[in-house]
C-alpha cells in the first residue's frame, strides 16, 4: 500500500514580461514555502500549466504578444488548467470596464501596482492553503481506493482459503476450530476496516465543507464590483450603445433622480424625458462614437419629478453581458453652478461698488460746493427773480446729480439707508400716482393687492425707487400700449427654496410684490444680463443701465430676492420678495429752522472750494471758523488753537493723513475732543468703526445748510 504525503512546497506561477517585476514578486514571496516558477510570456505560462499543476497564477495584464486577458481565457478553455486560480497584477485596473473584462476572462481577483506586500502575501496564502487542501483530498481519495482494493484482495484470498478448508473439512475435522477462529479474526478486521471507511468519509465531508466555505469567499470577492457599483456616491447608468437603452442603474441614480429599476430599464433617455436639451444628446453620442469616451460633458437633465439638474457626464464604452454598452457616470453640479452664479454676480457688484465709491466721494464734494454756494447766493439776490430761477435750476440739477450718486451707492450696497416701517400697499399707490403722470394713455395701470400682512422694514425711498424703475421699464416695453399690473400676496419661503436661491435669504414669511406687463418680453440671452450695471438694450440717451442694477441692490440690501418670468412677445413679470415685519420704526424728521451757535469750529477738507464754502456757511450760523487742508495741518492748528475750538468737522479721505488716522491721533492726546466726520462716500461699517473710535457723528455729502447746522448742534451736545 502506497500513501504519498502532500507536497511540502506549494507551486506558484509568476508571469510577467519584465524580469524586474518577476524579481520583485519573487522577493515578496520568497521564504514562504512556495515553489516559485517564472514565465516571461503568455505562451510560456500556458506550456508550464500544461506540464505542472499550480496553486495560483499571478498574471500581468499588459504583455507583448499575448496579453494577460488572452492567456486567462485560454487557461479557462482547457479542462486541464481551468481550475487554476488567476490573479491579475497590473497598474491599470481602476477602470470598471477593465475590471469587468478581467473577471469575464476568468480572474478571481486583481492586485494593483505598486503592490502592498502584506496584501499580496495574504491572498497567495489563501490560495496556497486551498491547493494544499485539494491535494490532501486527492491523496486521501487515492489512499481509500488502495485500501479498498487491498481489503478486497484479502477477502478473495480468505474465500479461497475457506473453500480449501471446506474441501478438507472431512479430512481435517480437528482443524475446524482453528478455521473458525481465523474467520472470526477476519470478520473483526473487516469491521475495523468499515469503521475506518466511515471515519474517512466524515473527514472528506468536513474537507468538502471547508472547500465550499472557501468557494463562497471567492464568490463574495466576485460580487465586490457590484457592491462598489451600488454604494458609489455618483449616479451610474449602464445602457446599450448606440441605442441608449438602459440596462442597469445604481442606487445613487435611483435616489438622486427619483427613478426605479422597473421604470427605466428597457427604455432610453428620450422616452424618459431625461435630456433637458434634446439636441445635446446627439452631440453627446457623436463625441462618444468618435472618441470612444466622453469626459465632463456639461448638460441639463430632468428628474422623474421634472426638475432640471445641471450635470457633468463621464462615459466610456464597455462589454456588458455580451452586449456593447456605455457606462455613464453623472456628477450633479447644480448647487456648484448656483454658487458660481451667485459669486459671479457678487463680484460684479463689488467691482462696480468700488468704482461707485470713488466716483461718489469726488462727485459729492463738488455737489456740496454747488448746492452750498447756490444756497448762499440766494441770500444776495432775493430781489432778482431771474437770478433766483437760475439758482433754483442749479440746485435742482445738483440735487438730481446727488440722486444719481445715491443710485450708484444703492446698487453697490454702500449707500446710507433709513430703516422704517413701510406699508407696502400705500407705497405701491404712490408709485402708481407718479407713473400716471409719465405713461401714455394707451397704457392701463391696474392693482391686485391681496396681501393681508403688508408691512416691511426698510428704506421707503429705495424701495419706491425700485418699483418706479420696474414701472418705467414696463412702460418702455409697451410702445403700442398695454397693461401694467402691481400685485401683492403673502407667501412662506421654506428652507429648500432659500437654499436653491441665488440670493442670501432666510426661511419665513414674505410679501410678494409683482410688477407685470403685456409688452415685448425679454429673451433668455438678455435675461442673463439684466441686473448687470450699465447693461441696457435702450437707445443711447434713453437709458443708463442702472435701473435694474438699483432694483437688485435695493432688494438684496433688504434681505429679499427677485424672480423673473418672461417670454418674447407675451410680457414680463417681476416678483419681489421682502421679509414681512410688524416692528414699528419711525423716520426722524429734522427741524426746518436753522440752528445757530457760537464758539470755534475747525473745518478740515483737502478741497479749497469746500473749505471756502464751509467758512461761509459756518460763519453765517454764528461760529468762528479755523481751516486746515489735511490731517497733519489739522493736528497743528488744533494744538495751537485748542482753547478756542469746540468742534472739528473733518473729511474722511484726505492726502498725507486721512480722517481716521487724524481722529485716532487727536483722541490719544485729547480724549474729550469732539470730531464730526464728513464724506461723500458712506459705508456703514466704516462709520460704525469711526463712532467706536470716538467720532460724534457723520455728515453725508452733499449737504445743505439745514443739514450742516443740525449735525453741528448734535455733535456739540
Amino acid at each position: 500500500m502506497n500513501f504519498t504525503a502532500p507536497p511540502t512546497t506549494i507551486p506558484v506561477l509568476l508571469v510577467d514580461d519584465r524580469p524586474a517585476n518577476l524579481l520583485t514578486l519573487e522577493g515578496l514571496l520568497g521564504n514562504q514555502g512556495y515553489e516559485l516558477v517564472k514565465a516571461s510570456s503568455g505562451n510560456e505560462a500556458l506550456r508550464l500549466t500544461l506540464k505542472q499543476d499550480f496553486a495560483l497564477v499571478l498574471l500581468d495584464v499588459q504583455m507583448p504578444g499575448m496579453d494577460g486577458f488572452e492567456t486567462a481565457q485560454l487557461m479557462r478553455a482547457n479542462p486541464k488548467t481551468r481550475h487554476i486560480p488567476i490573479i491579475f497584477v497590473t497598474a491599470g485596473m481602476e477602470d470598471l470596464q477593465l475590471q469587468f473584462k478581467g473577471y469575464d476572462a476568468g480572474a478571481v481577483d486583481y492586485l494593483a501596482k505598486p503592490i502592498e506586500p502584506l496584501f499580496l502575501q495574504s491572498k497567495v496564502r489563501i490560495f496556497a492553503e486551498l491547493f494544499r487542501q485539494r491535494r490532501e483530498i486527492e491523496l486521501h481519495r487515492n489512499h481509500l481506493e488502495e485500501l479498498v482494493e487491498l481489503r478486497t484482495a484479502e477477502l478473495r484470498h480468505s474465500a479461497e482459503e475457506l473453500k480449501t478448508s471446506n474441501e478438507q473439512l472431512q479430512n481435517w475435522n480437528n482443524a475446524l476450530k482453528t478455521t473458525e477462529e481465523l474467520l472470526h479474526a477476519q470478520v473483526v478486521e473487516l469491521v475495523e476496516t468499515r469503521d475506518q471507511l466511515v471515519a474517512t468519509e466524515e473527514m472528506l465531508r468536513v474537507q468538502i465543507e471547508e472547500y465550499k466555505t472557501a468557494q463562497k469567499k471567492l464568490n463574495e470577492s466576485n460580487t465586490s464590483l457590484q457592491t462598489l457599483f451600488d454604494v458609489s456616491p455618483l449616479a451610474i447608468v449602464v445602457s446599450s450603445f448606440p441605442e441608449g437603452i438602459i440596462r442597469k442603474i445604481n442606487r445613487t441614480c435611483r435616489d438622486a433622480f427619483g427613478y426605479k429599476d422597473d421604470g427605466v430599464v428597457g427604455k432610453n433617455g428620450i422616452e424618459l424625458g431625461l435630456w433637458g436639451v434634446p439636441t445635446e444628446r446627439e452631440l453627446f453620442f457623436k463625441e462618444l462614437r468618435e472618441k470612444q469616451s466622453v469626459s465632463g460633458f456639461a448638460t441639463d437633465v430632468k428628474t422623474f419629478q421634472g426638475e432640471n439638474r445641471s450635470v457633468l457626464l463621464y462615459s466610456t464604452l464597455m462589454d456588458f453581458k455580451d452586449e456593447k454598452c456605455m457606462l455613464t457616470v453623472t456628477l450633479d453640479v447644480t448647487e456648484q453652478k448656483r454658487m458660481e452664479d451667485q459669486i459671479r454676480q457678487t463680484q460684479k457688484m463689488e467691482v462696480i461698488g468700488q468704482l461707485a465709491g470713488g466716483i461718489a466721494h469726488d462727485f459729492n464734494n463738488m455737489l456740496t460746493a454747488i448746492l452750498g454756494s447756490a444756497e448762499l447766493m440766494m441770500n444776495h439776490v432775493q430781489d432778482d427773480s431771474a437770478a433766483l430761477k437760475l439758482l433754483g435750476n442749479i440746485q435742482q440739477a445738483a440735487t438730481r446729480s446727488a440722486d444719481l450718486t445715491g443710485q450708484l451707492l444703492t446698487f453697490s450696497r454702500k449707500g446710507q439707508k433709513n430703516s422704517v416701517q413701510i406699508p407696502v400697499d400705500a407705497m405701491i399707490r404712490e408709485v402708481i400716482s407718479l407713473l400716471e403722470r409719465t405713461v401714455d394713455k394707451k397704457i392701463i395701470l391696474k392693482t391686485r393687492l391681496t396681501a393681508k400682512n403688508i408691512c416691511v422694514i426698510g428704506d421707503p425711498t429705495l424701495l419706491q425707487n425700485a418699483l418706479l424703475n420696474l414701472g418705467v421699464n414696463a412702460r418702455d416695453a409697451m410702445p403700442d400700449g398695454g397693461v401694467i399690473t402691481f400685485s401683492t400676496a403673502n407667501v412662506e419661503l421654506d428652507s429648500g427654496y432659500c437654499e436653491a436661491s441665488t440670493f442670501d435669504i432666510s426661511p419665513g414669511s414674505y410679501i410678494e410684490i409683482g410688477v407685470s406687463d403685456t409688452g415685448t418680453g425679454i429673451s433668455k440671452e438678455i435675461l442673463q444680463h439684466i441686473f448687470e450695471p450699465f447693461f441696457t438694450t435702450k437707445e443711447i440717451g434713453k437709458g443708463t443701465g442702472l435701473g435694474l442694477a438699483v432694483v437688485y441692490g435695493s432688494i438684496t440690501d433688504h434681505h429679499g430676492c427677485i424672480n423673473i418670468f418672461s417670454e418674447p412677445g407675451t410680457g414680463t413679470i417681476f416678483k419681489l420678495y421682502l421679509p414681512v415685519s410688524c416692528e414699528k420704526k419711525a423716520l426722524d424728521i429734522s427741524s426746518e429752522e436753522l440752528i445757530c451757535g457760537s464758539g470755534g469750529i475747525l473745518f478740515v477738507d483737502d478741497e479749497e472750494i469746500l473749505r471756502t464754502l464751509g467758512l461761509d456757511l459756518l460763519e453765517g450760523l454764528g461760529y468762528r471758523v479755523y481751516l486746515a487742508e489735511d490731517g497733519e495741518q489739522a493736528v497743528e492748528v488744533y494744538e495751537r488753537e485748542k482753547k478756542d475750538i469746540s468742534l472739528i468737522i473733518m473729511d474722511m479721505l484726505m492726502p498725507r493723513m486721512g480722517g481716521k488716522e487724524t481722529l485716532v491721533r487727536l483722541k490719544e492726546s485729547y480724549p474729550d475732543i469732539r470730531v464730526l466726520i464728513s464724506s461723500g462716500f458712506h459705508q456703514q461699517e466704516t462709520v460704525d468703526e469711526l463712532m467706536k473710535l470716538g467720532a460724534k457723528g457723520f455728515l453725508q455729502k452733499p449737504y445743505l445748510r439745514q443739514e450742516l447746522c443740525t449735525a453741528v448742534a448734535e455733535a456739540l451736545k
